[in-house]
């Protein structure tokens, strides 16, 4: 593929189609179709534009409020209590990239690709929007540089703790942060259950587990297995009282996955976790799943992959956002092979499902 296809790739990636003409000031009848390289780039480098554009507007409840019927400038801003010259450029600049679409008189209604901003849409990504801008979100990626040179994330360094522990101190964020990570599992979980068989598993323990909606789905196509959500002490206090229909085939167990996982289950689930953890976090975790797996049982590690080369994919850029936030990895296949097999784990199968993430059958050498 061409630079210019690589990076125009990419910016789509980052903007939506709405935004395919932005910055593009030329009436030359003459030049070549299609944006020139350093138009390009500088849409690549206003990305975080719309990045904070989008955040403001998912913090006001822009989208949930138009839902509700205040269309009009003059609604939006009084209920937001936002300056009203300066909320009409937000909805401009939101309307010319395809998120809103404006009417005469200052009205605004929400497409579809706004739509998905609605606290209550079925593929909502608001707290995606709240949490990935938020300020210490924000002031991570801003110390990137001293990240690269240390060669450490930026995170603990500006905050002094760890992302989670982070969370437990700002019950806001870490309430939109939960809500992000249950939605993201939901429009993921479809995808892992329909791709792997866990018929003949009795109990399945979920190891950073949320507050169980991976587990819920998994439960729900089976039911005769039962179940373990495993996570940090305080994420599992708000889980137990969301998910009450798990409450006869599910435990939920609060503890350190560093320090231990809970014995007895015939298979250990471990997903969207191991991207968080350093190598030598991940070797930590995987290695008390071996321990604590029964035997002939199965570990399995559901994870995003990085591609063998360093062609076009999203998850190039989650693998940077693991190491500002987290000093975590995206991995390849190769790289979590030689992991399992440091903890004396045999990969059985890697299983490509329909969304960002693999997964990796394993069992004790």
């Amino acid at each position: 593929m061409a630079i210019s296809a690589v990076a125009h790739t990419i910016f789509r990636q980052l903007i939506p189609g709405g935004a395919s003409q932005a910055f593009v000031m030329t009436n030359d009848p003459h030049r070549e179709s299609g944006p020139r390289p350093f138009e390009q780039m500088q849409r690549m480098i206003s990305g975080h534009f719309l990045a904070q554009c989008l955040h403001a507007a998912a913090v006001l409840g822009i989208a949930d409020l138009i839902e509700q019927g205040q269309t009009s400038l003059d609604e939006l801003a009084a209920a937001t209590r936002q300056n009203r010259p300066s909320l009409l450029r937000l909805l401009r600049t939101l309307s010319s990239v395809g998120v809103l679409g404006e009417q005469p008189n200052n009205q605004f209604l929400l497409t579809p690709l706004g739509s998905t901003l609605r606290t209550d849409a079925p593929d909502s990504v608001r707290d995606m929007a709240i949490f990935m801008s938020s300020e210490p979100i924000w002031r991570s990626w801003g110390s990137l540089l001293d990240c690269l040179k240390l060669g450490q994330p930026s995170f603990p360094q500006l905050y002094h703790s760890t992302m989670y522990q982070y969370l437990t101190q700002h019950a806001e964020l870490g309430a939109a942060f939960n809500r992000f990570m249950t939605a993201q599992s939901e429009l993921h979980n479809a995808a892992v259950v329909n791709a792997y068989d866990f018929s003949g598993i009795q109990i399945l323990i979920d190891v950073g587990g949320g507050h169980g909606a991976t587990l819920s789905a998994i439960l729900s196509r089976y039911p005769q297995m039962k179940g373990i959500v495993f996570d940090l002490p305080e994420v599992i206090a708000a889980a137990g009282s969301e998910s009450q229909e798990l409450a006869e085939r599910c435990q939920f167990v609060g503890g350190d996955m560093l320090e231990r996982v809970p014995a007895g289950g015939d298979a250990y689930l471990i997903k969207r976790v191991l991207m968080d953890r350093s190598d030598e976090e991940a070797i930590a975790v995987l290695g008390h799943c071996r321990a604590a797996v029964d035997p002939g049982g199965k570990i399995l590690v559901i994870d995003p992959m990085l591609p063998a080369s360093n062609e076009p994919h999203p998850n190039w850029f989650m693998d940077m956002h693991m190491l500002v936030v987290h000093g975590g990895a995206c991995r390849t296949e190769m790289q979590f092979r030689s992991l399992l097999d440091l903890v004396g784990l045999q990969v059985l199968r890697v299983i490509r499902t329909r969304s960002p993430n693999f997964i990796i059958e394993c069992k004790r050498h």
